[in-house]
């Protein structure tokens, strides 16, 4: 678990949060019905190979976040953090990821305006993107561990989700036609929390690998991590390169990735960039019209 420290547990805020963290961390967030169908079938179906059945999972950020907080609850005192669904899968067994995606299903007609929402649907598209592209990122690296980029990916945006779910007109009207920064501050002003930290607070408080808590806390900021900064690092190039590709709440000037530090810390060349971008980028399409 990450330890308590001053910058964990007494964020400065200009003001009061409109929102207490404890009706955060209390939030209930169904994945989408068509998404946990599709996994009980497979779970049901004896030949489906494990491979198949963390690929379907993969795409679906609050069912991976509940499943890796079962992974790293107490109940198994594991000696190391789960930090991919295949091991967490490997660990827990499909019959308690089975009993997940039913208490999915039982839950799925919660906030069903949320799901509706075209704000929440960009969130989830970006949230696929990012993910699939830190983990071509990491891949390109030569880096052990891709399935920890993804994880880190899928979920670095779980705040904007959470915000969302707490209050939808509010969110929705402050997320529209602003670049990052702006998007930060509006959040800091409206509920005393941008979704950086909301993220990280509440995947902390869920028992979520210390690599997960740390890179969404400093997917805007990987170089002021104190842990798992290249993964951070790694998230942070993704994030830009959804956001320059179409995937995301604004367009972002490709221009950024130029000047990104997390570009140069990582050694990642134009060809290295463009050659990433060539080999997700069908892949991505398909994963939203298939699982939209």
């Amino acid at each position: 678990m990450i330890p308590h420290t001053e910058h964990y547990d007494a964020i400065a805020v200009p003001f009061k949060p409109r929102i207490n963290i404890e009706t955060l961390v209390e939030t209930k967030l169904p994945p989408s019905p068509g998404s946990l169908m599709r996994i009980s079938n497979l779970l049901r179906d004896y030949n489906a190979s494990t491979r198949k059945i963390t690929e379907a999972i993969n795409y679906e950020p609050i069912l991976v976040a509940r499943i890796l907080r079962l992974a790293n609850s107490p109940i198994y005192s594991l000696e190391r953090n789960v930090t991919s669904v295949q091991t967490a899968i490997d660990t827990v067994g499909t019959k308690a990821i089975y009993d997940i995606v039913l208490m999915g299903l039982a839950s799925a007609t919660f906030s069903k305006e949320i799901r509706n929402s075209p704000l929440a649907q960009k969130i989830w598209e970006h949230s696929l993107a990012v993910a699939m592209l830190a983990r071509e990122v990491s891949q390109t690296l030569g880096m052990r561990g891709t399935e920890e980029a993804f994880t880190c990916g899928l979920l670095h945006d779980l705040g904007k989700i959470i915000l969302l779910s707490n209050d939808l007109e509010g969110y929705s009207a402050i997320a529209v036609d602003c670049d990052e920064s702006e998007l930060l501050n509006n959040e800091t002003q409206s509920f005393g929390f941008n979704h950086a930290e909301v993220g990280s607070l509440v995947a902390r408080r869920w028992g979520l690998p210390d690599e997960v808590c740390y890179t969404i806390l400093h997917h805007h900021n990987p170089s002021q991590s104190d842990q798992a900064m290249l993964v951070a690092h790694i998230v942070d190039v993704a994030d830009i390169m959804a956001n320059i590709n179409g995937y995301g709440l604004r367009l972002e000037d490709a221009s950024k990735l130029e000047f990104s530090e997390s570009v140069m810390k990582l050694g990642l060349s134009d060809e290295h960039l463009a050659n990433i971008w060539k080999r997700v980028d069908e892949n991505i399409s398909e994963v939203v019209r298939t699982f939209s």
